[in-house]
């Protein structure tokens, strides 16, 4: 065989062997290859799933890392707010430390200090405790007082023996409940004794005025003598024990001038009747004429009256008002007088009885006998054109209404009796004017000085550098001068106004005993110089100058009206700055207003000068009428022309104010006087050095008057709040008058010190 097949054959035979290894391995190679395949896939979707999951758990893992850093954030804020928070317990615990120190330190200078401190302590506390029973509140009695605190109080008011339940609940209460408003003051320096070095007794005089709640026009004042003992206990000064001896007193015994209650609810009654028989007079409307009956008043009526008038009982307001409009129809024209007519036909002034009582209304009773009044028959009416001369016997009594403020009539009984017209010539002035003094005060008059007179509702001040000019023409600096009420007959109201004005009384000056228009006040150049005169009443109310006739010193006959007078009203008050003339004026009383009241307004006033205001009144004052502003015991006369400048311009008009401040705000000026009040002027709530008024202010204070003084407060040379000038002042009869304030800013008035 071919060697070459041979090799052919065996190299076939090497490939065929190597095919089938091929082949098998293959087959085997593939099976393995499927397998792994299989296997690969499912480990793919295994990846798969997990890389799912692996981003899911990525997702969640970045919210965790948000809110761990989140978290982190808030840790690092919460340890900031930690430490300071420890820093500030830290601190406080310190503080803490220090004032509890303080506080022991203190304590034991209070029990080892010396007895000036302790008794200064224990008079402070009687002045807060007996302040307390003026502000009229519990919270400022009872801290001061001990949980054994016993009271013995003798004489007025509430006398009793008390614990400290029952003197809280029961004396305080009545205190508090009976009287609304309430003052007080020490007559003298109070007295301290040490009784051990703990306990202190404090012993004065303190005068309370009170105004009871159910009566405030009946001021009381109570005369105590008051011993209080005061203990420290736990280091605080506290009362154990009062011992209160009272006694009730009138006003006037310790207030120079002070008119007394009887005699304020006097002329109160005798003003309500005399008003009313005016307006029968002057025919007022019934709803006038009858303006001071009580709803449920009683009118009863007897005697002989005209054919168009009826007797009877007139019971309730509205009865009584138809019964003066049937008056006020029937006639056209009344002629009247009032007064008390004696068996001997002398006529004398109505009889006023008042009864005051302070637990009960006060009570008054006015007589008015015989009265006449001549009656012109109305056309239409029966017995036109008739007259009819009727006298009246006229009782009225009247209660004192606490509610409305005023007294009333409740009940009024006429007796009437006609008699023939041309009898009551006899005894009744109808044609002569006539004027009687029925209340007068004479004073000597220095220049240099001024004066200040009082006769019932009307006061005139005579100012400093006031002289007389006397009919010769020579100028007196010291002279008499007076101020007289009198009463009127036969003077019918002035012509302009015959059926709007009534005239009630009249006032004049006199100098050197003369009513007359022949001396004048003057200054020293010649020059007028009114006198400034207050009169309380309405702004229905206004004046008529009246001279012309003769003045024998008791009695002015004669003369005639000349014109009417300009006044400046406040609320009840009516002021007059240019009577210079020794004159008579006639008070006329009219239906309407007679001149403008400013009006009430509010206004913020701040601390000045160191003083916090307590209170304010205001009023809109138009600087061509001025205004006259009363507040508390101040009348404050803005002056007709009184102009406001200002560091951007004059004020025309403005606000103003009177403020008042607590008066233990202020120091003792000088020695030996006492702040009694504190108080300022404001424009547009400013209190201020920068604001100048072209007119003074009219200051008029009631007021303890001895030795009283006044000082301007405000910037001391020092830069301190302190008084800066001493004002000069017009002072007596229980007044002070200051004529040169032209600043809003404060004053202190001040009493000499009670020893």
């Amino acid at each position: 065989m071919d060697g070459k097949i041979v090799g052919f054959s065996v190299a076939i035979i090497v490939l065929l062997v190597a095919s089938v290894v091929g082949f098998y391995e293959y087959s085997t190679a593939s099976g393995s290859l499927a397998s792994l395949q299989s296997t690969v896939s499912e480990q793919n979707k295994t990846i798969s799933t997990l890389s799912s999951q692996i981003a899911s758990l990525n997702s969640s893992l970045q919210t965790y890392k948000a809110q761990l850093t989140a978290a982190e954030q808030n840790a690092s804020k919460y340890d900031n707010l930690y430490m300071m928070y420890l820093s500030m317990f830290n601190q406080a615990e310190s503080n803490y430390t220090m004032l509890k120190q303080m506080y022991q330190q203190l304590l034991s200078q209070v029990s080892t200090g010396g007895a000036s401190y302790k008794e200064g302590a224990a008079l402070n506390t009687a002045f807060k405790f007996w302040d307390g029973i003026a502000i009229e509140s519990f919270a400022d009695v009872t801290p001061y007082l001990a949980t054994n605190f016993t009271a013995n109080v003798m004489g007025a008011p509430f006398p009793g023996t008390y614990t400290y339940s029952s003197f809280n609940r029961t004396w305080l209460g009545s205190f508090f409940s009976n009287y609304e408003t309430v003052y007080f003051y020490t007559t003298a320096l109070p007295t301290i004794t040490a009784m051990s070095n703990n306990t202190y007794q404090v012993s004065t005089v303190i005068q309370y005025f009170v105004a009871p709640t159910n009566d405030p026009i009946y001021l009381q004042v109570f005369n105590a003598s008051i011993t209080l003992t005061v203990q420290y206990i736990q280091g605080t000064p506290l009362i154990t024990k009062m011992t209160w001896i009272g006694n009730e007193v009138p006003p006037s015994s310790v207030i120079a001038g002070y008119p007394s209650q009887h005699a304020l609810a006097q002329w109160t009654a005798l003003s309500e009747v005399l008003s009313e028989i005016n307006g029968l007079g002057a025919e007022f409307p019934g709803q006038v004429t009858g303006q001071y009956f009580s709803p449920s008043a009683t009118l009863i009526i007897t005697g002989q009256l005209p054919p168009g008038l009826k007797n009877g009982t007139y019971s309730g307001l509205s009865s009584i008002q138809k019964f003066f409009n049937t008056w006020d129809n029937y006639s056209i024209f009344v002629m009247e007088y009032s007064q008390n007519l004696l068996p001997n036909n002398s006529a004398i002034p109505l009889q006023v009885h008042v009864i005051l009582n302070a637990t009960n209304p006060g009570m008054a009773e006015v007589i008015a006998n015989d009265t006449p009044f001549m009656l012109f028959v109305n056309q239409g009416q029966p017995g036109f054109p008739g007259i009819y001369d009727i006298h009246v016997n006229m009782v009225s009594y009247l209660m004192y209404n606490s509610t409305a403020g005023e007294w009333q009539i409740v009940k009024q009984t006429w007796s009437v009796t006609q008699v023939p017209t041309m009898s009551d010539t006899m005894y009744y002035n109808l044609n002569t004017p006539t004027f009687n003094v029925i209340g007068e005060q004479t004073v000597t008059v220095n220049a240099t000085q001024g004066a200040i007179l009082k006769v019932g509702p009307v006061m005139t001040i005579v100012k400093p550098g006031t002289y007389a000019l006397l009919p010769n023409g020579s100028m007196a600096s010291i002279y008499n001068f007076s101020l007289i009420l009198l009463s009127t007959q036969a003077v019918l109201p002035p012509a302009p106004d015959y059926t709007n004005l009534t005239p009630t009384y009249a006032f004049a000056f006199a100098i050197n005993g003369h009513i007359s228009p022949a001396y004048s006040l003057v200054n020293s150049t010649k020059g007028p110089d009114a006198a400034i005169t207050v009169v309380y009443a309405p702004n229905t109310w206004t004046s008529w100058t009246w001279f012309g006739g003769t003045f024998n010193g008791t009695t002015y006959v004669g003369g005639s009206y000349k014109f009417a007078d300009h006044w400046i009203y406040g609320n009840g008050v009516m002021v007059n700055t240019q009577f210079f003339k020794p004159v008579i004026w006639i008070f006329e009383a009219g239906k309407t207003p007679q001149g403008p009241v400013a009006s009430q307004s509010s206004v913020r006033v701040s601390t000045a000068y160191g003083l916090t205001p307590i209170n304010a009144y205001t009023e809109v004052i138009n600087s061509q009428q001025g205004g006259v502003i009363v507040a508390g015991n101040i009348i404050t006369v803005v002056q007709p022309g009184t102009i406001i400048s200002t560091p951007v311009g004059q004020l025309d008009n403005y606000n103003f104010s009177v403020v008042f401040y607590d008066p233990q705000n202020v120091t003792s000026p000088a020695s030996g006087q006492v702040p009694s009040l504190v108080f300022a002027y404001a424009v547009n709530g400013n209190v201020t050095f920068s604001y100048t008024a072209s007119k003074p202010f009219i200051t008029i204070i009631t007021t303890p008057s001895m030795e009283a003084q006044m000082w301007t407060w405000g910037v001391t040379k020092n830069g301190t709040y302190g008084y800066i000038f001493h004002d000069p002042l017009l002072v007596g009869n229980g007044t002070v008058v200051n004529l040169s304030f032209v600043k809003p800013v404060p004053w202190v008035l001040t009493l000499p010190e009670l020893m």
